[in-house]
Formats: C-alpha cells, sequence, structure tokens
C-alpha cells in the first residue's frame, strides 16, 4: 500500500515536471514585479541572463573565498595548537576536537567543489536549469541554496527515494 502512494506521488511529481517542461519550452518566464530584489527580471526580460549569472556568480565567489579562508585559519591553528598532552583525558580531547574539526572542514571542501562545478555550469550557460527535468530551479531557490541543481519537485522526490532506501 505504502508502494502504491509512493509511486502515485512519483509520477504526480514527474507528470508536473512534465508539464511545468511542455510550457516553460514554449514561452519565457516573467516573474511577478518585486518578486525577487536583486536578480528578478524586468519585465520582459529572460530567465537566467547574463546579470543573473554574474549576481549568483559573485554570491557563489564570495562564499567560496570565505570557504577557502576559514579551512586556511584552521589549518594554521591547528599547526599552532599541537602540543601533546602528558594526561590522556586532555589528550584525548584535544584529539577529539581536532576530528570534529576536520570533518567540518572536509565538508566545506566538499563544498568547495561543488561551487567550482556551480561556477562551470555558470559558464556554460546550464545554470539555473534541473539536471533531471530541466525546469527552471527558481531564483528564490537559487538565493536560499545557490548550489541547487534540481528544481523542488524533483529535489522531493530524490528524498522520498532515500527515505524509503534508508528504511
Amino acid at each position: 500500500m505504502i508502494l502504491f502512494f509512493w509511486l502515485a506521488a512519483e509520477v504526480h511529481f514527474c507528470y508536473k515536471a512534465y508539464l511545468h517542461f511542455l510550457v516553460d519550452a514554449e514561452m519565457p518566464v516573467k516573474l511577478k514585479k518585486n518578486s525577487f530584489a536583486p536578480s528578478a527580471p524586468k519585465k520582459g526580460e529572460e530567465y537566467m541572463n547574463a546579470k543573473q549569472r554574474s549576481h549568483f556568480r559573485k554570491i557563489l565567489e564570495n562564499l567560496k573565498s570565505e570557504l577557502s579562508e576559514e579551512i586556511d585559519r584552521t589549518v594554521h591553528t591547528m599547526q599552532d595548537e599541537a602540543t601533546v598532552f602528558a594526561d590522556p583525558n586532555d589528550r584525548a580531547s584535544q584529539e577529539s576536537d581536532m576530528a570534529l574539526e576536520l570533518r567540518n572542514r572536509d565538508r566545506e571542501r566538499k563544498l568547495i567543489k561543488k561551487i567550482d562545478e556551480t561556477i562551470a555550469r555558470i559558464d556554460a550557460n546550464e545554470y539555473g536549469y534541473c539536471e533531471s527535468c530541466g525546469v527552471e530551479i527558481g531564483l528564490k531557490r537559487l538565493e536560499a541554496r545557490p548550489t541547487a541543481t534540481l528544481c523542488i519537485d524533483c529535489k522531493t522526490l530524490d528524498e522520498m527515494r532515500e527515505r524509503q532506501v534508508a528504511k
């Protein structure tokens, strides 16, 4: 029974995405007036024009530089604080802190890689469109998550699949 509802929901989302794709392929997208401040197209402008791409590129490059600075700062801090404690509890605490810090930096390193891939998509004029169905991701979603590669419908489907596999 659960499988039936999951498949029905998947078909509904796929059909909805397909309808969006058909409509969007034939008509230019026009957003409501004042719907999104810095990157919203003005009346008659197309979705993901050069101005919007440069806006998102600037956001991504700033985020990348902040992450790189944080990684460098962490490396220098870890080198400076590399002391050997005589007490095993202090040593264990220091190693635990370093492991947590390294795990966080690894996540940031993966995010930097994703940012580089997103900048490459901007250069190829593929940014802002869903990798799965080709529908526009949406400016508000991209402002919230500039590295997004899936539209909200496809991402919802993807998360539903992940939950089904995890159970």
